[in-house]
């Protein structure tokens, strides 16, 4: 058998069945909750008032707290009919009535005027800063303006008690706005902070179908010619033709090599970010000149000059992983140089307001309506071109981890091509 009293609670506290909305279905719960609480408590304590003396029903204090169950029922009506805004303000307006009303007309002690705190938290609760702003400031300029207007001759006036509670009231207005300024803030950094990582989930979603397709594309590709040779290979041995059978083998060879680089780079790209080198400073200018050193042979054999800056800094990161990114970049701005009389490459540094680290030759160029799609999977200009099409991507994604990014600068065929990034110092 099912527990009677949440079945109950939800039937008194939850809004009419056309409210789907979870923050208002959550609003209009805490709503009904405090008006429901409310009544319960007034109800009793008219009880134990009127039980101790029933002349008492005479007083202020009890035929407000009369009014504010009346109101508080229709109000808890209206907010379960769905007009939790309505509700709110009407709940707002007479309880501060009230509570004005008490200690300027009644005789009563200007402690009441404390009270007024409640309608001030209430309506921050319910509605925005702003709005709790020009509540708190409306309550206040009234309370002043009947201060003023009060005649402070006379001797049973408590002007001085009076006073001093609007100085309270005033006080404590400020520390409940000022709390308030700060919740809206943090909440404004934490639905920012909500909305990048959304941003960036929805990015990393996108990127993961891209993946997913291209590399199911791309391992295809060779699959299909490695059944389709095979199948001729066999017919090949079957008629006995050994010549034709080679050739086909040397095909088959060809695509199982081109199947290893790709799962070898798609391995090693999905490896970025997740397994992590030791992050450490070093001379850029050190690994530049290391980098060189390595890819030599292939950097004389097509007679290319590279100058490297002399400014360039010390930097924090995963030299490993650093040092891909520029060997790659160098090692592509020599492949693609192109029929250049002098070919040149310039490693250096650019101040802007991060540095930008840069990697230009005078090479074939790049046509504007490329430069993003090159940093995609698979992406070659040249299909002809030896490599997979990973080595932009797994640049890009290296940078990325180290909280940088990658752009290219180039004007278009012909006229060379400045690979452009920045390594953001992971220590500040």
């Amino acid at each position: 058998m099912k527990n009677p009293i949440p079945i109950l609670l939800n039937s008194l506290l939850r809004p009419r069945a056309g409210i789907t909305n979870p923050e208002k279905i959550q609003r209009s719960k805490l709503l009904s909750t405090i008006l429901l609480v409310q009544t319960l408590v007034i109800l009793f304590i008219i009880g134990l008032v009127l039980r101790a003396d029933p002349t008492d029903i005479n007083e202020p204090t009890v035929q407000g707290a009369i009014l504010m169950t009346g109101i508080s029922v229709v109000l808890y009506i209206v907010n379960r009919l769905g007009y939790t805004s309505v509700a709110a303000v009407g709940y707002f307006l007479p309880f501060a009535a009230i509570f004005i009303y008490i200690p300027f007309y009644s005789g009563e002690n200007p402690a009441f005027l404390a009270f007024l705190m409640i309608p001030l938290i209430f309506i921050a609760i319910f509605f925005s800063i702003e709005r709790t702003t020009i509540a708190s400031i409306g309550i206040l300029i009234i309370v002043g303006t009947l201060l003023s207007f009060m005649d402070h001759s006379q001797e049973n006036l408590h002007y001085w008690n009076l006073r001093n509670m609007w100085y309270f009231l005033m006080l404590a207005t400020g520390l409940i706005l000022t709390f308030m300024r700060h919740l809206a803030n943090l909440e404004q950094i934490r639905q920012a902070e909500l909305k990048r990582i959304n941003e960036q989930l929805e990015y990393k979603v996108a990127e993961l179908e891209r993946f997913t397709y291209t590399v199911s594309h791309e391992l295809k590709n060779p699959v299909v010619t490695i059944k389709g040779y095979l199948g001729s290979i066999e017919k090949d041995l079957q008629e006995k033709k050994l010549e034709r059978a080679q050739k086909d083998l040397l095909r088959v060879s060809n695509a199982s090599e081109k199947l290893h680089d790709t799962i070898s780079d798609l391995l090693e790209l999905s490896r970025v970010g997740l397994i992590v080198n030791q992050l450490e400073e070093f001379e850029l200018s050190t690994l530049i000149q290391e980098i060189i050193e390595n890819i030599n042979d292939s950097i004389q054999s097509q007679n290319v000059v590279v100058n490297v800056s002399p400014n360039l800094p010390v930097i924090y990161g995963d030299r490993t992983r650093l040092r891909e990114v520029f060997e790659n970049l160098i090692s592509n701005a020599a492949k693609y140089i192109g029929n250049q009389k002098s070919p040149h490459i310039q490693v250096g540094m650019r101040e802007e307001k991060e540095p930008v680290f840069f990697i230009k030759d005078n090479g074939m160029g790049i046509e504007p309506r490329y430069h993003t799609k090159i940093f995609g999977l698979f992406e070659k200009l040249d299909p002809t071109s030896e490599g997979t099409g990973i080595g932009l991507a797994l640049i890009k994604r290296i940078l990325e981890t180290h909280g940088g990014k990658i752009w290219v600068e180039s004007e278009g065929l012909g006229k060379g091509s400045t690979f452009c990034f920045t390594i953001p110092d992971g220590r500040k």
